[in-house]
C-alpha cells in the first residue's frame, strides 16, 4: 500500500520543541511579525479555536490576539528543514518504507509492500511513535491503494479523534471515504477547478470518481484524469515529476565558524546562484526570499545569536542578479559583528510557473528588461553547461566560484500546487 506521513500544526510543532512551555496555549507563527506586519503561517489547535486562521494578516486580528493572549512567534524556516530531514533519515533508518520521500516541507510519500490493514496500522504506529519520540513532533498517517487515496486517508485521520492519527482506506471501504470528502478536498484538483466542477453536478470525490473517465480527461485535462485515476485506485502519479516545487533552500553548516560578513556574503551569493539556477531549470520564478545565520548552539561557551529576515520582491524573477541583490540586503540586515557563525542559508518561495509572472504597474518597460536579463540568463546557464558549474560567475561569489558547489545543500522541499 501507498502511505502518506502529515507533520501536524508543523511549524508550530517544531517551535514548541524549543518552548515546551507554550503546549496547550494558543500559538501561531507569522512572517516579518514586526510592527504587526505579516500574516498568519501556521497555528496550533488552541489558536484555531479563538477564531484565528491561517493567511489572517497580523494587523486584522491583533485584537483577537491580544483578547486571547496567543503568541505570536517569527518564522524560522531553517529549523523547520532541519527537522524534516531529521523525520527523511528516522524513516528510512527503520527499512520499513520504501520509495520513502518528501513532498513537502511536512508532507511525505512512500510504499510499504503490505496489503493487510491491520499490519499496515501497525506498521504507521511504529513510525508515529518514533518521530514523535525523537523528535517531538506530532504526526497524522494515511494508507490507501494510490498515493491521493493515502493522502485522503491521513485527512480522516487529521479530523476525526476515534483514528488516533492513523487511517487506512481498504478497497472495500473507498466508496464510502470518497463519499464522505468534498470535492474541493480532492488532492490534485486545483480551486480554479472546483467552481466548473461543481457546476457540473460533481460534490464529492465519489461523484468524481463515478464519471466518464474520457469524459474527465476531455472536460478537465490530463491533470485531472490522473486523479480520477487514483481515486479508483489505480496509481498514475510519479512523485519525482508530478508537482513543481514552491520553495528552494540552499544551506551550509561550515566547517570553520566564520565571523565576517564578506565570508558570508560570498557563501550566501553562490547559494542564491545555485537556487535561482534550479528555479529556471522547473522554469519557475521566485517572489519571496529569506536569508537565515545561526550560531553554533552546541558551544555553550560562545555568545549565541540566530535570525533570518524575509523580502517580498515587487516582480516574480528567475534572475541570478536580483536574487544577489536580495540576499545582499537580508543578510546586511541581520548580520552582528562579534558572532562565530556556523550555519547559513538562503530560501526562494512564493515560487510561480514562468508564464504568470504578473508585471509592476508602476515602471515603463519593464517586458523588454526582464527579457534582456532572461537571455543573459540563459547565456551564463549554457556556458557553465558546457564548460562546467560557475565556470561564468559574479565577482560577489569570489575567485575560487568556479571550483565550489554549495556543499551540504538541503534537498529542495516540493509543496502541492494549488
Amino acid at each position: 500500500m501507498y502511505v502518506h506521513l502529515d507533520c501536524n500544526n508543523f511549524f508550530v510543532s517544531c517551535e514548541l520543541v524549543s518552548r515546551p512551555e507554550l503546549r496547550g496555549t494558543a500559538v501561531v507563527v507569522a512572517n516579518n511579525n514586526g510592527n504587526d506586519g505579516g500574516i498568519i503561517l501556521a497555528l496550533n489547535q488552541e489558536a484555531k479555536a479563538v477564531g484565528l486562521k491561517r493567511g489572517n494578516p497580523i494587523f486584522q486580528v491583533k485584537r483577537l490576539i491580544e483578547a486571547n493572549h496567543v503568541t505570536v512567534i517569527d518564522v524560522h524556516h531553517h529549523l523547520y528543514h532541519d527537522i524534516s530531514h531529521r523525520i527523511m533519515d528516522l524513516v528510512r533508518e527503520t527499512e520499513m518504507v520504501l520509495n520513502f520521500v518528501q513532498y513537502s516541507v511536512d508532507e511525505f510519500f512512500g510504499e510499504i509492500p503490505d496489503d493487510n490493514p491491520v499490519a499496515i496500522r501497525g506498521y504507521l504506529r511504529q513510525l508515529k511513535d518514533l518521530i514523535l519520540d525523537k523528535t517531538s513532533i506530532p504526526v497524522s498517517c494515511g494508507a490507501g491503494q494510490s498515493y491521493t487515496l493515502a493522502k485522503t486517508a491521513t485527512h480522516f485521520a487529521k479530523r476525526h479523534p476515534g483514528y488516533h492519527g492513523i487511517c487506512v482506506i481498504t478497497p472495500d471501504k473507498r466508496e464510502k471515504a470518497l463519499s464522505l470528502l468534498a470535492i474541493e478536498d480532492v488532492w490534485g484538483i486545483g480551486r480554479r477547478r472546483v467552481k466548473e466542477i461543481r457546476a457540473n453536478g460533481i460534490k464529492t470525490a465519489l461523484d468524481f470518481a463515478l464519471r466518464d473517465e474520457n469524459a474527465i480527461h476531455k472536460r478537465y485535462g490530463v491533470t485531472s484524469a490522473r486523479t480520477w485515476k487514483e481515486l479508483n485506485g489505480v496509481p498514475a502519479i510519479v512523485l519525482a515529476s508530478h508537482e513543481k516545487q514552491k520553495s528552494i533552500m540552499y544551506s551550509r553548516t561550515f566547517a570553520r565558524m566564520t565571523s565576517g560578513i564578506e565570508v558570508l556574503q560570498r557563501e550566501l551569493s553562490n547559494y542564491a546562484v545555485a537556487a535561482t539556477r534550479r528555479l529556471r531549470v522547473q522554469h519557475a520564478l521566485c517572489r519571496t526570499v529569506t536569508v537565515f545565520l545561526t550560531t553554533n548552539r552546541h558551544r555553550a561557551d560562545l555568545a549565541q545569536y540566530s535570525n533570518e529576515a524575509t523580502l517580498r520582491l515587487s516582480t516574480a524573477t528567475d534572475d541570478s542578479t536580483q536574487i544577489i541583490a536580495a540576499v545582499t540586503h537580508l543578510l546586511q540586515k541581520i548580520f552582528l559583528p562579534g558572532y562565530q557563525y556556523k550555519q547559513a542559508g538562503v530560501v526562494l518561495s512564493d515560487l510561480q510557473h514562468t508564464n504568470s509572472i504578473q508585471l509592476d504597474l508602476f515602471l515603463d518597460n519593464q517586458s523588454q528588461e526582464i527579457e534582456r536579463h532572461r537571455r543573459l540568463m540563459r547565456a551564463i546557464d549554457g556556458i557553465n553547461s558546457k564548460y562546467g558549474t560557475n565556470r561564468v560567475h559574479f565577482a560577489v561569489q569570489g575567485h575560487d566560484a568556479q571550483d565550489e558547489q554549495p556543499a551540504g545543500f538541503m534537498r529542495p522541499r516540493r509543496i502541492e500546487d494549488d
